[in-house]
């Protein structure tokens, strides 16, 4: 008898399987025998994936260059095994270029493999990471030594004409010789860290970069603090990033993605002036200005309690927002070319142009991974073609998974978007209220009620301060 695997069916035999999936810190992705992904948890879509783009669409769809060769998906469900902890690379709906750590399970039943899920975990930082911290420790005892090499001027970095970006530049040169710290926000892919490294172009000292996002929590502490000796079982006396930027600038990218307990110690370090590596009982003095960008507007981050007020005004002294490429749309013509040329020198090729439909659909398109998604599209590009102008089959534009464009109704005026804003959230939270009091008060039952992942309820309860309210309808049966 065949065997089919659906979403409903797979979580009626296994109802508590979506609670677990939800709650996981690991990306997880499940793939029906069409080849068709039909679940995704929330960690992946913190990952760069998104859910709209992705369940009910073959993988060959999400992932344009899998083939049968080199897909773990497919080798999953021929060879009826697991493929474990196998490193993967590949480009996001938002042009962020990932690389994780995949392992790969056929879901049986019988003798028939109906299904495969794949467990992830974003790695992309990690390289980058264990090669700075080599560099740290080589350097401990040479304060300054360990500036970057990959620092260029504002000309070199922020490129186009429009007025966007020239007010980006003007801030820049306004901001740039400050010892204040700097509050970047822009979308992923705007070049928040490119404009970090034009602004230190103007100042002596190391530049020291991290994401936060990156690094699980459970390492982040360590690599921003340093650790000594004998703090925990085999730590050793290894320099934190704060000490590796003294007398220069730490640039803390993603900084929304820090847990709360440790924006309290950052911000300790900022009103004191000095840092304690973990299982130390010294503290240190350090001399360091901060830039830190986030990927979220602040007060979203505010109002739903994911980043500390008082950091958050400790770190806005100045401020600078990088503009989406989809508002500077003037500027293609310029990045194009800049991409264009610097490819040119590294793959070896002659390409001089983009053709007249290709710079359409660049026009067209709305960018969500912004520029990092236009340089993506012209490597691409110019690795599929040995032609002097780039044509539209070489951009491959069916294989973009894209947000979808902003509704008329984006447009109307500011004061009545406010409202409707406020009337989604106030039906939002009377909706979840509804299902905690059917369900008394049980959050994962009011997560499958509402059809959401209980990761998803558990901020949404946070956002709208409703743990009294659970409180209160448990009291009540009591």
């Amino acid at each position: 008898m065949a065997h089919s695997l659906d979403l409903n069916s797979f979580f009626q035999e296994k109802e508590y399987i979506e609670d677990v999936f939800s709650s996981m810190r690991e990306g997880i992705i499940i793939v029906n025998q069409a080849y068709e992904a039909i679940y995704l948890n929330e960690a992946a879509t913190t990952m760069g994936f998104k859910e709209n783009a992705v369940v009910g669409r073959s993988i060959f769809d999400i992932f344009p260059d899998l083939n049968q060769e080199n897909s773990t998906i497919i080798n999953a469900f021929h060879t009826k095994r697991p493929i474990k902890e196998k490193i993967q690379t590949f480009v996001t709906y938002r042009g962020e270029r990932k690389t994780t750590v995949t392992s790969t399970y056929p879901i049986i039943r019988g003798e028939e493999v109906v299904g495969v899920f794949e467990v992830f975990s974003d790695i992309s930082g990690l390289k980058d990471m264990s090669e700075k911290l080599q560099e740290i420790n080589r350097n401990e005892h040479s304060p300054g030594s360990i500036a970057s090499d990959d620092t260029y001027t504002m000309e070199q970095t922020i490129i186009g004409e429009s007025p966007a970006i020239k007010k980006v530049k003007e801030t820049i040169n306004m901001v740039a010789c400050s010892p204040s710290p700097i509050l970047i926000y822009g979308e992923t892919g705007t070049g928040k860290e490119l404009i970090v490294q034009a602004i230190h172009s103007k100042q002596n000292g190391p530049l020291v970069t991290q994401n936060c996002a990156a690094i699980p929590e459970t390492l982040l502490e360590s690599i921003l603090f340093g650790t000594a000796k004998g703090g925990f079982t085999g730590a050793e006396d290894k320099p934190g990033l704060f000490e590796a930027a003294n007398g220069g600038t730490l640039f803390l990218d993603e900084i929304n993605s820090m847990p709360i307990t440790l924006q309290t110690k950052i911000l300790r370090v900022l009103q004191e002036g000095k840092v304690r590596r973990i299982g130390d009982h010294k503290e240190k003095a350090v001399d360091v200005r901060l830039i830190s960008a986030l990927n979220v507007r602040p007060e979203e981050l505010l109002e739903s309690g994911e980043m500390r007020q008082d950091l958050y005004y400790r770190l806005n002294v100045l401020y600078l927002e990088v503009p989406p490429l989809r508002e500077r749309k003037e500027d293609l013509p310029l990045l194009v070319d800049y991409f264009i040329r610097s490819f040119n020198d590294r793959l070896g090729k002659k390409v001089t142009s983009v053709s007249e439909d290709t710079m359409a659909f660049f026009l067209d398109h709305d960018w969500p991974g912004n520029v990092r998604e236009l340089r993506n599209m012209i490597e691409r590009a110019m690795n599929l073609s040995n032609r002097e102008q780039i044509c539209l089959d070489d951009v491959q534009p069916h294989s973009v998974l894209s947000m979808p464009k902003p509704s008329k109704a984006e447009g109307a005026d500011s004061t009545e978007r406010i409202l409707l804003k406020q009337e989604v959230q106030r039906l939002e939270a009377d909706l979840i209220k509804k299902a905690l009091r059917k369900t008394n008060g049980n959050i994962s039952r009011a997560a499958r009620e509402l059809d959401i992942p209980q990761q998803t309820l558990d901020k949404k309860l946070k956002k709208y301060h409703l743990k009294d309210y659970i409180k209160e309808i448990k009291t009540t049966q009591k």
